[in-house]
């Protein structure tokens, strides 16, 4: 019982220093706790010569095919471990991926409502002369769409000609001469 209060008291040593703290994940501390199960055991097989009762037992009672029995649990006791350690891997990754879309999402979400801003400015009526084109702004004042959408929408005109515009520009500056 001597084994026991220590492991307590070990137990309780290192769960006030911060242990969850650092294994940070309920398998860890599953692993440690069959670890830990594994070592009292041998503790007490050695001590009470277990092994030896055990053997002599199985030879006393070997058409009952016990060594199977004990080859199997050793065999669960090792899956187990192996289990416990791939589910700890997982969940680790499962947590890796959590946080980069987490940092993803607080990255992007300034970005997105920037967006949401412009299509609600984009909403609204332009006022536009019929005749000059150019746009009456929130106080009333009349500027080129050009300076407007510089202003409002953070963006530059470059200047061009479409394809037909063109073909009527050039067709009259080339002056068919007969």
């Amino acid at each position: 019982m001597k084994t026991m209060s220590a492991i307590r008291r070990w137990t309780a040593t290192i769960t006030r220093n911060g242990f969850r703290a650092w294994a940070g994940s309920r398998s860890i501390i599953d692993l440690i706790i069959i670890v830990l199960t594994a070592l009292m055991v041998f503790a007490v097989s050695a001590v009470f010569d277990v092994f030896n009762r055990v053997i002599s037992w199985v030879y006393n009672h070997e058409t009952w095919q016990l060594d199977e029995v004990f080859t199997v649990s050793i065999y669960l006791v090792l899956a187990g471990g192996i289990y416990t350690w791939r589910r700890h891997r997982e969940l680790i990754e499962q947590v890796r991926r959590r946080e980069r879309a987490e940092a993803e999402e607080a990255r992007l979400l300034p970005e997105l409502e920037n967006a949401l801003a412009d299509v609600s400015r984009l909403k609204k009526l332009l006022p536009l002369c019929s005749s000059c084109k150019r746009v009456r702004d929130d106080k009333g004042y009349w500027s080129q769409v050009e300076e407007y959408v510089e202003i409002h929408f953070r963006a530059r005109f470059d200047d061009g000609l479409c394809p037909e515009c063109a073909r009527k520009i050039y067709a009259k500056g080339s002056g068919k001469r007969s």
